[in-house]
């Protein structure tokens, strides 16, 4: 999935490791964030629905506004993760409380770069922002219980298995069950 795109250089990021680095996500990376997902739709769509109603980019834009407009309320962070001047996925915080002090993680990653560590080093990084930089005490992770690798991510990031919450989420007119795990401050090791 390498491109030949020079746009990227110019975002601002922060490094999680020598690899991957974070970029905090705005329109402007709506057509990059497009063509990821398009380019592996029937991989992210397996457990993500949003991935087969992405039919053209006003999709991703209209995504993305409302991200920035839950930013601005203070519920929602969206990021980037830039691999080689280049988006592969996203991670979010998203339902944060400050009042609860407490948020949720979701994040997806292009299969050109599963299996890398990547994913887990990032929910790592968002887990060291949530906590130091947002204050928060608790973090949740909701992963299907057939997606064996979102659930490993979980477990290596240090989150304890709550759950599970039957027919949870509707995804192609099938009812799914989903894992749920989590982590609070306390128990958060920073590398």
């Amino acid at each position: 999935m390498k491109k030949e795109s020079l746009r990227m250089s110019y975002y601002f990021t922060l490094p999680v490791n020598e690899n991957i680095a974070l970029a905090y996500c705005d329109l402007s990376m709506a057509q990059e964030i497009y063509e990821c997902v398009i380019s592996d739709k029937e991989h992210i769509g397996v457990f993500l629905d949003f991935a087969h109603r992405t039919t053209d980019i006003s999709v991703q834009e209209e995504y993305i506004k409302m991200k920035l407009h839950n930013n601005a309320e203070g519920t929602d962070k969206m990021f980037c993760l830039i691999f080689e001047e280049s988006i592969i996925g996203c991670i979010d915080l998203h339902k944060i409380n400050q009042k609860n002090q407490s948020a949720e993680i979701g994040y997806w990653i292009h299969s050109d770069y599963t299996n890398r560590g990547f994913i887990t080093a990032v929910v790592k990084k968002i887990c060291a922002y949530s906590f130091y930089g947002l204050h928060l005490n608790k973090l949740s992770i909701f992963a299907d219980v057939a997606n064996v690798a979102s659930n490993k991510v979980a477990l290596k990031c240090g989150f304890e298995f709550v759950g599970t919450d039957k027919a949870e989420v509707l995804l192609r007119d099938e009812l799914r069950d989903m894992n749920k795990y989590s982590l609070l401050k306390k128990d958060f090791q920073l590398e």
